[in-house]
């Protein structure tokens, strides 16, 4: 009897923890039916025009794995029309809890590489780039804590930390981006922090123009234009800094918020 009195006691408890945990909330992205992204925040980073540190907010644009080939070098540059859909990499093992976050602001400036590539005869690929190094070496130890860096994959030839790939995610469909270079693309554009902008982030129309990690021809790279379009920028000039990441999910919370641009969720280390 006594028993059956304690599992009375606990089979509403038990019942309502299961449907808490079933009805918990999950980074899953981008939402193909109502055209909406999650957002959440992650890391710190300068925020303020005065350099004052603040949440970072991110775009969660859904589950993926970074691939070497995700990223246009010389090698694979002349077939890029061709190349237009983002790889079809598998989540698996180790890998199926991977989700790709891209910082919703720009929120700092850097230049590709201080040399255009043709003056040293030979195409530099984006792994030997000063922009890679800036991200992964200045920017990454700013952004995250050693026990938030744990929790980043790290993207093969790109670090934990990288500018966008333009075939591997920024034409990617199931990250609400369409796969061409030309025309408006909103989903695409983006501004600045105050940061940024004190740092010399252009302005045009209330927009910015940022790196990508992809080679178009010697000494030049593509960029995300000002409203979403895919540009060609001179790699010695200083432009737009958007970082990109891919997290394991599993081995983060989340600790508060809803999901939305006005009330992200709180992501924390387990």
């Amino acid at each position: 009897m006594k028993i059956c009195r304690l599992m009375l006691f606990f089979l509403p408890l038990m019942l309502a923890l299961t449907s808490a945990s079933a009805q918990s909330p999950a980074l899953t992205g981008y939402n193909s039916e109502n055209k909406s992204y999650q957002y959440a925040v992650f890391g710190r980073y300068p925020y303020t025009q005065e350099g004052e540190t603040a949440p970072v907010l991110w775009r969660v644009l859904g589950p993926g794995v970074a691939d070497q080939t995700d990223i246009i070098n010389e090698r694979n540059s002349r077939d890029f029309r061709e190349e237009k859909y983002a790889n079809a990499d598998t989540l698996e093992g180790e890998n199926s809890d991977l989700v790709c976050m891209i910082t919703e602001y720009i929120i700092d400036v850097a230049m590709y590489h201080p040399i255009k590539d043709e003056l040293y005869g030979t195409a530099l690929d984006y792994a030997n780039t000063q922009i890679r190094e800036t991200l992964n070496r200045e920017i990454l130890p700013v952004l995250f804590t050693a026990q938030e860096q744990a929790v980043l994959a790290d993207m093969p030839d790109r670090g934990l930390l990288s500018a966008p790939s333009r075939k591997g995610e920024l034409f990617n469909n199931a990250y609400g981006f369409i796969s061409e270079d030309f025309g408006v693309h909103p989903a695409r554009a983006a501004t600045g922090t105050p940061y940024a902008f004190a740092q010399g982030l252009r302005r045009i129309n209330g927009y910015s123009w940022y790196w990508t990690t992809d080679w178009r021809r010697y000494g030049y790279r593509w960029i995300v234009g000002d409203n979403g379009h895919i540009s060609v920028s001179g790699c010695d000039r200083v432009g737009g800094v958007r970082p990109l990441c891919y997290v394991h999910a599993d081995q983060l919370e989340i600790a508060g918020g809803t999901g939305t641009l006005e009330d992200p969720f709180v992501l924390q280390v387990k």
